[in-house]
């Protein structure tokens, strides 16, 4: 008997075994998921929590699964990883095991409040109009382990902008995203992804004039009505520019500009 048909059906059987091993269903430790462990932040010393929840859901194709907020109780329409989205604790942390995923991860938080450094009041996170989430990021879960996650008004900017670019929600364009994210806000090579901010530095002082920008009240034609800043609405970048500029500037005393792009 020839050899050839056994040959064929060992092929096939490896690929099948790898074809379940890239879907996250095999042995390999490269594609075991990871748990992540993450902090949602407004500035380097305000958390957001009050009511905040965290909703990971996964990317396919470059498109989030964001949770349909618009019904009650709230409804994934996607699919949601997490048993139910997770609270965090008093400091904006959270920590969520997804053993049996793996690949690129949406995390959004709904909801929540913060200590807002511009008003010195409790302030609400409401919902972006294009997301149904207050703020977001991304993450590759995948290979074991703990990956760390930062969630922060410019995390969310990124996944914004990322959004937006050809393919979508994709690790590369989101490391894209995150450096755009640095230039336009004047932060040079800092990588607002991976990079906690630290009390009074370059970084912190944005995040203070995202405050200040959120707490301004909203005019006729005011972007904070739409909530342009946040979700990169570049039909605004006029009106964004000059509104966060003096933003920015009532908040730290200082005098600079920024002009986006």
């Amino acid at each position: 008997m020839s050899s050839l048909p056994r040959r064929g059906a060992v092929a096939a059987a490896l690929s099948l075994c790898l074809a379940l091993a890239a879907c996250g269903g095999g042995t390999s430790s490269k594609y075991a998921g990871s748990t992540v462990d993450g902090q949602v932040l407004m500035d380097a010393a305000t958390p957001v929590l009050g009511g905040g929840t965290v909703c990971m859901f996964a990317i396919a194709n470059g498109q989030g699964n964001p949770l349909n907020t618009g019904v009650s109780p709230p409804a994934s329409t996607g699919t949601l990883l997490t048993p139910g989205c997770i609270s965090t604790n008093s400091q904006g942390q959270f920590s969520q095991a997804l053993t049996n995923f793996y690949g690129p991860v949406l995390v959004q938080i709904t909801g929540g409040s913060y200590l807002s450094t511009a008003t010195h009041t409790q302030q609400s996170l409401t919902a972006l109009a294009a997301t149904n989430a207050s703020l977001q990021a991304v993450v590759f879960v995948g290979g074991g382990g703990t990956v760390n996650l930062l969630v922060t008004p410019l995390t969310t900017i990124a996944t914004a902008m990322a959004n937006a670019m050809p393919g979508g929600l994709t690790m590369s364009n989101y490391a894209a995203a995150s450096a755009r994210v640095a230039a336009e806000f004047q932060l040079g090579t800092t990588d607002v992804v991976t990079t906690a901010p630290t009390v009074g530095d370059a970084q912190d002082k944005v995040l203070y004039g995202i405050e200040q920008y959120l707490a301004q009240p909203p005019g006729s034609s005011d972007d904070p009505a739409g909530a342009n800043l946040l979700n990169w609405n570049t039909g605004a970048l006029g009106q964004m520019s000059s509104d966060f500029t003096t933003s920015y500037n009532t908040i730290n005393g200082t005098s600079a500009s920024f002009s986006f792009y």
